[in-house]
């Protein structure tokens, strides 16, 4: 079997390399590498060892690797001529991007052009479990957040990082494929807000259009049909444990003790409670947007996909006030421009998709002159930024251990089957919701998301910390507890943020990063809620449960917030201003309102207001943050656009 460990091991190698050093499409180096005469995979250097088994084994194992994120999975790349038109031009292939080029291009008669800033997903993307490492990655926009005297003051330049996919599938292809979808509360809000058509029974029926629930926890309720549909592209799944039972169970059975139960169907009748949560993926590999929206309609001759194609600008007709395409820039850098028949739909994220409507003139008039770019039409783009705090300063440790197995194992184990550690996201597979105010409602206020690390596990941990940019002296405390017990990090989310930030450009350049001004508690409301999710967690380590585990609770101390008694209000509001970072869940910069909004960019409609042929789909158009990972909520507003899109057309 060496030969096979070998090859297993080398795939681990390359993907490590991959994950730390940013690489990006990877495939020729695997192809090479698997039909490498020299690396084991001659016949007669298998048949030394005498069986035909070896061989057989070792043949599997090279094409499982060598499906991985095979670009022949996905559409090729197209080069549009400069003038060349087609009826739609989509911006961003991401959660709402793929839906909607999928479903345009359902219509046989229109000519559809996708057009994305990244490339293929790579093999890295597919594996669960090392989400983590895509961001900072060539995967990744790199966002940064500017600095504030109120936020992410323990980070590196007092700056947190905001991670933002860059790639077919957009931010689906390297998140933690959390499939959550937000409380009926949220969209019934939208609705009463003015917004006809988004309440919660109308976008119900959107969200089991996409899925193909595959859950063997939600299959198993009475009334899973109510809410899951099975026919969809996007398969939805558990997570595996993976010899975490009796975590899971210790944190299951302290959650009764204080009156809360277990819930295994969180997108179902009851989001409260300790929840085991929903995935986007199938056989215990990732299942992106790209993956399960344009794979299976790779070979549509009405779709053309121009990847590594930065839009820079919208062709606008400036007294008509009427989109007719856009200006992008190859992969050579060459600038091209395309023009659309009938629409233009930006689908680029809540941060890219604001940035291209101002910087095409489309935004705050006040802004927009400071910066001398022509205003075609004064709207509040970029405001209203909303976004979920985490608090990335709780520690539970443990006196908990379980088997450990080398890595060549588990890889081997994700390449045949789909239980595998690397198909897992651990603890982070099960959340805690919860009201802070009255554990009655249904109806949480908070998230309580978990990250757990074996006993001196310090080269993951030491990734999570250099993703989430925390300083050198403050991700030293959570090694310091780590060096001798298990432990899990507890992120307390805030799922309705009273505070918001704002999206500005940088300057005319659409290769500069735009300003990022998160807001984060800028509104006192926040610190109570998450003050109030502190004391819950403090208690929770003291339950039966817990004290079985020999759990001891942690809080990490800034140096800065030394000055206040450890766990005091003081201690506690210091550190939040500290270790408050972002959950990757931006909405709202291009808000979806009535005629009578006076902060709406976009109408029900998802149509730009007071701009013809154009529209903006994608988390930017979210009246408020819902209250869970954003993902779901994002592939079902691709879903209802591109019907809006059809009745506007046929």
């Amino acid at each position: 079997m060496f030969c096979v460990s070998l090859a297993v091991l080398l795939f681990c190698c390359t993907i490590c390399y991959c994950a730390v050093d940013q690489c990006g499409e990877t495939h020729e180096t695997y192809s090479n590498w698997l039909h490498e005469e020299n690396t084991c995979s001659d016949s007669q250097d298998i048949g030394d060892f005498g069986s035909s088994l070896i061989k057989d084994i070792y043949t599997s194992i090279k094409k499982a690797e060598y499906d991985l994120a095979n670009p022949s999975d996905y559409p090729p790349h197209y080069s549009p001529q400069e003038g060349e038109e087609f009826d739609f031009i989509i911006v961003g292939s991401g959660s709402a991007g793929a839906v909607i080029a999928n479903r345009l291009s359902e219509i046989s008669e229109w000519n559809i052009l996708l057009l994305e800033a990244g490339g293929n997903p790579t093999k890295t993307t597919e594996i669960p479990s090392v989400y983590m490492a895509l961001s900072k990655s060539e995967l990744d926009w790199q966002y940064q957040t500017d600095q504030s005297e109120d936020n992410c003051l323990g980070m590196v330049n007092n700056s947190c990082n905001m991670p933002r996919g860059k790639v077919l599938g957009g931010t689906s292809a390297i998140n933690g494929n959390m499939y959550v979808r937000g409380n009926w509360r949220d969209f019934d809000s939208w609705a009463a807000a003015g917004n006809e058509g988004w309440d919660y029974e109308n976008v119900l029926k959107y969200f089991k259009k996409s899925e193909n629930i595959k859950s063997k926890e939600v299959l198993q309720t009475s009334n899973y049909q109510n809410y899951h549909g099975e026919n969809g592209f996007l398969t939805v799944d558990s997570f595996n444990d993976y010899g975490l039972d009796g975590l899971i169970s210790g944190f299951a059975e302290g959650m009764k003790e204080l009156g809360y139960d277990t819930n295994m169907d969180v997108n179902g009748e009851s989001q409260t409670g300790f929840a085991k949560v929903q995935g986007t993926i199938i056989n215990g590999k990732r299942c992106s947007t790209a993956k399960a929206f344009l794979s299976p309609i790779k070979d549509r001759t009405n779709l053309k996909i121009s990847k590594n194609s930065l839009v820079t600008k919208l062709i606008m007709g400036k007294t008509t006030k009427t989109a007719h395409g856009v200006t992008f820039l190859d992969k050579q850098g060459k600038e091209i421009q395309v023009r659309a028949r009938k629409e233009v739909i930006i689908s680029a994220g809540a941060i890219n998709s604001p940035q291209l409507l101002m910087l095409s003139g489309i935004g705050p008039r006040k802004h927009l002159e400071e910066l001398g770019i022509e205003v075609i039409q004064d709207l509040p783009v970029g405001e209203k930024l909303h976004d979920h705090m985490i608090m990335v300063g709780l520690v539970l440790s443990f006196n908990y251990t379980r088997e450990i197995k080398s890595i060549t194992d588990h890889m081997y184990d994700f390449l045949k089957t789909s239980n595998s550690k690397l198909s897992s996201i651990g603890m982070l597979g099960y959340s805690t919701f919860i009201n802070t105010l009255e554990n009655k409602i249904d109806f949480p206020d908070m998230q309580i998301q978990h990250g757990n690390f074996e006993v001196n596990d310090v080269k993951s941990l030491a990734l999570i910390l250099d993703r989430l940019g925390l300083r050198e002296e403050i991700s030293k405390q959570y090694h310091e507890i780590n060096s001798k017990r298990y432990i899990v990090l507890l992120l307390p989310t805030l799922l309705r943020p009273a505070s918001t930030g704002k999206i500005l450009l940088s300057s005319t350049d659409p290769t500069d990063k735009p300003q990022i001004i998160t807001g984060f508690l800028s509104n006192d409301d926040d610190f109570e809620t998450l003050l109030r999710t502190t004391e819950f967690i403090s208690k929770f380590s003291s339950t039966k449960a817990m004290r079985k585990l020999d759990t001891q609770f942690h809080e990490i101390a800034p140096p800065a917030c030394t000055v206040h008694p450890l766990s005091s209000r003081e201690f506690r509001k210091c550190a939040l201003r500290h270790l408050t970072s972002t959950c990757w869940h931006q909405t709202s910069t291009c808000k979806m309102g009535s005629e009578k909004d006076p902060t709406a960019v976009v109408n029900p409609q998802l149509q730009v207001r007071g701009v013809r042929q154009l529209r903006v789909a994608d988390a930017s158009i979210m009246p408020s943050v819902v209250s869970g990972n954003t993902n779901a909520a994002v592939i079902m507003i691709g879903e209802k656009a591109a019907d809006l899109i059809k009745e506007s057309w046929l």
